[in-house]
């Protein structure tokens, strides 16, 4: 698979491992999440995935939300599922829940702290009993084992006593087409992908790996790039902000990005889910929902 400050990654399952996954609802903290500890050998990289009830006895709406990851954590998805529960972590693949089957996203965090309130006016519906699913990715590069955790606060209200809101989904735009040479830079360019006509954009996010130099993206039509809402330099601590003004697609406009890369290792590095590989994602909510909004080189797929 390649090196990593001098440590061979090896793509680790449950075996070996001690994990665990819980949700509860705590009196003053809100619904709550949990997955781990995990145990993370040195060198090694894991994605593990949990299934639990978020513990909602009755619909409610979440307004925002608080993340926290442990050291060593490259990303956080949290999905709604119908999936049964399953408490003790299993191997699973990164990014897996995005593309395949049928599992809505509802939070992703790729910094190790994050904080998140939707405008006045705009949510996500969860219903009664939810079951949730919780996708945590580890890479440990240090010369020490580490403990994955990670802790998802949900701020939601009873649904027959919220506010009249709309509900939020996903867009995630981003390209496949990623051949880094050995120890050369390399970018994507200006890349466009247009919006669904008759919603709003309210947030932007950039998803790269340990190669990535820079994230940016723009809003506008194709080629404009005169509105940058998102300039990420250091792919480990990427833009989780909102859209203020929000943005309004008609049909025609959208995101124009660009990632690029400096590959400081001897090997091609392609597309790929594993940390070593690369990624060029970006997006963020919109609203009112038509589905969880996957673009990858221009086709794209909804998922209700």
């Amino acid at each position: 698979m390649g090196l990593l400050s001098g440590f061979v990654l090896a793509v680790a399952g449950c075996s070996g491992h001690t994990a665990a996954g819980s949700a509860s609802n705590d009196a003053g903290s809100g619904l709550q999440a949990n997955i781990g500890p995990i145990d993370v050998p040195a060198g090694v990289e894991t994605t593990q995935c949990i299934v639990v009830p978020l513990g909602n006895t009755e619909d409610v709406v979440m307004n925002g939300y608080t993340i926290n990851l442990s050291e060593g954590s490259h990303h956080l998805i949290v999905y709604e599922t119908t999936d049964m529960e399953q408490d003790d972590p299993v191997n699973c693949t990164p990014f897996a829940g995005l593309a395949l089957g049928t599992d809505i996203p509802i939070v992703f965090a790729n910094t190790k702290q994050e904080t998140w309130a939707f405008p006045a006016g705009i949510a996500i519906d969860l219903p009664a009993n939810q079951m949730i699913k919780i996708e945590g990715h580890y890479i440990n590069t240090t010369a020490s084992d580490l403990q994955g955790t990670g802790n998802v606060t949900f701020d939601t209200v009873p649904a027959a006593t919220a506010p009249a809101f709309q509900a939020a989904n996903f867009n995630f735009f981003g390209t496949t087409k990623i051949t880094i040479p050995p120890n050369s830079t390399y970018s994507t360019g200006p890349l466009f992908q247009a919006g669904i006509a008759g919603t709003h954009f309210i947030s932007v996010t950039t998803h790269q790996h340990r190669l990535g130099t820079g994230a940016q993206v723009w809003l506008g039509n194709q080629g404009d790039m005169s509105d940058r809402v998102a300039n990420d330099t250091d792919w480990s601590t990427p833009s989780w902000s909102l859209i203020a003004p929000q943005y309004d697609f008609d049909g025609t406009n959208g995101l124009n990005y660009q990632c690029d890369w400096t590959n400081t290792t001897d090997q091609t590095v392609g597309f790929g889910e594993s940390a070593l590989d690369e990624m060029c994602f970006v997006g963020g909510y919109y609203y009112p929902s038509q589905g969880m909004n996957l673009c990858l080189d221009g086709h794209c797929q909804r998922r209700q």
